[in-house]
């Protein structure tokens, strides 16, 4: 079976798959030959355009949790209906096409800025529109954006997003902040919390969270 990689082991690694080619015995036996390369590295499945079983999901699932030194991250996919599957059975997934929801309010100078890199303690990046960051936003880091931000890694730092509108939003694939700030509404939470596939939304002047599962 036929597989390509791309990404690095600090940003992640994703294995591409389709329609095509998708074997969860191919993926299995493809990562076993790839240990040593993928040893340490943030790894992600992207699927494109084939519909997920449950069965499938769930022997994946099981296999990386016994795979010592990969971190899996879960899967990307251009399909609604293998997102909710993963949701359904507590699996990150993200949209890979990142068209999410565009607000109104954007103006098309804005800047759509890609971070590909995890920000440490001290780092500061800001951005007039949406702010992807492919990477983790660790503690005593900020992020501000005029738009909304996506964080595919862990969001355990500061992030104020949608400075100046009434609509925006706040994707990450784990979340373990103490607050963030979304349209001028500051939201707090408790210490040690941990939310998988997390997003925080703000529309008509509301504020909606939406995510998989949390423990303390």
């Amino acid at each position: 079976m036929e597989f390509k990689l791309r990404g690095t082991n600090v940003i992640g690694i994703e294995l591409l798959t389709n329609r095509d080619n998708f074997s969860v015995e191919g993926i299995k036996q493809f990562v076993s030959e790839k240990r040593q390369l993928l040893k340490g590295a943030r790894f992600l499945i992207l699927v494109e355009d084939y519909p997920l079983k449950r069965e499938e999901v769930e022997e994946l699932v099981n296999f990386f949790s016994k795979e010592e030194g990969i971190t899996f991250c879960g899967f990307k996919t251009n399909l609604k209906e293998n997102r909710e599957l993963c949701v359904s059975l507590g699996v990150p997934c993200d949209i890979s096409t990142l068209e999410l929801e565009k607000s109104k309010e954007r103006s098309p100078t804005e800047e759509v800025k890609l971070v590909k890199k995890t920000l440490r303690s001290g780092d500061k990046i800001t951005s007039t529109g949406d702010l992807v960051i492919m990477g983790d936003v660790n503690p005593g880091a900020e992020v501000e954006a005029g738009g909304d931000v996506f964080v595919l890694g862990s969001l355990r730092g500061f992030v104020r997003a949608g400075i100046g509108k009434s609509e925006g939003e706040v994707r990450a694939l784990y979340f373990e902040a103490p607050r963030l700030e979304l349209c001028g509404k500051e939201m707090e939470f408790e210490r040690k919390e941990r939310f998988i596939n997390f997003r925080a939304k703000v529309k008509s002047g509301k504020i909606k969270l939406e995510h998989l599962k949390r423990g303390i």
